[in-house]
């Protein structure tokens, strides 16, 4: 595929749109500067020249902020409401002791946290050996490397869901990543998962500052259009996609502070005041969701039976 064509419908009609984007969390600074497309077909951003592979590991640094448990009180509360959340939602798409794949398994403590109210078996794969080595040690059945060039031959058809929460964004190719999704599911398994999209307010309001961006480790800003139209091109069915609550608000309210000179210190990508941010923005957080406008989409699809 062309640097100028969009990785999420695979349309030429593309036009530049942001040369601007910098990494206000991390301070990452890619030895190739990438600007931003937009597609006129789905609506999506990407960045283009494509990254090399070889250098996309060099984007994610070592306090990022996935390989890490602490994150504040405010933020734990809100991940421990969202794990028994998913774990009622998968106990419906999976009754009894189903299997469950996760893409970008990090080191398996959300694992912990589902197992306390669900009976599925988990396994995954992950890119950073690290927390493949902290997952194993934790039990679980995790592959190093990325689900679209592992070898999936004893996988397939095995799995009653897989999840992929905020991965989509990350990948060279939606389209391999959802094809090969499709195909560790049994007939009837789900895939699900969660992603930041363009299509809402915040990116509207807040332009090159929406955390959804955070460049460089997004590859795409993936459109609801977009989104949709690429779980059906993998052969999914009774594809859903709805704006869920969150408060990914609060990082572009940092961005924009930080783009405009304050200097916080940072952990995990995080200022001291970001436990603030997450309560600041709830109102508008909720308005968005209630208008269908947020900044966080789930998506549903089913293999057919």
């Amino acid at each position: 595929m062309s640097d100028l064509s969009c990785p999420v419908c695979g349309s030429d009609n593309t036009v530049a749109w942001r040369n601007d984007l910098e990494d206000f969390e991390y301070g990452v600074q890619p030895v190739v500067r990438y600007a931003l497309r937009r597609c006129s077909a789905c609506t999506s951003g990407f960045l283009s020249p494509r990254p090399d592979p070889a250098v996309m590991a060099s984007f994610y640094p070592d306090d990022y902020h996935a390989y890490h448990a602490d994150h504040g009180a405010v933020a734990k509360l809100l991940v421990g409401l969202r794990a028994k959340g998913r774990s009622r939602y998968y106990a419906k798409l999976a009754p009894g002791k189903g299997r469950l794949f996760d893409v970008g398994a990090g080191d398996c403590r959300h694992f912990d946290a589902l197992a306390e109210h669900s009976e599925l078996t988990f396994s995954g794969v992950d890119l950073k050996p690290e927390m493949v080595e902290k997952a194993r040690a934790r039990g679980y059945d995790v592959t190093l490397g990325m689900l679209e060039t592992m070898d999936i031959s004893t996988h397939l058809a095995q799995y009653d869901i897989v999840s992929m929460n905020h991965v989509a964004e990350h990948v060279l190719d939606p389209d391999v990543l959802f094809e090969r999704s499709l195909a560790l599911l049994k007939p009837g398994g789900y895939a699900v998962g969660q992603l930041p999209t363009i299509s809402c307010w915040e990116s509207a309001i807040f332009g090159r500052y929406w955390g959804g961006h955070h460049y460089p480790r997004h590859l795409q800003d993936i459109s609801r259009q977009g989104l949709a139209g690429a779980l059906r091109r993998a052969g999914f069915t009774a594809v859903r996609v709805i704006s869920v609550p969150h408060i990914q608000t609060a990082l572009s309210v940092q961005n924009w502070l930080i783009g405009h000179g304050w200097r916080p210190a940072m952990t995990h990508g995080k200022s001291p005041l970001y436990g603030l941010f997450l309560v600041a923005v709830l109102p508008f957080e909720a308005l968005a969701f209630a208008a269908g406008k947020g900044g966080i989409v789930n998506f549903e699809a089913r293999r057919p039976a």
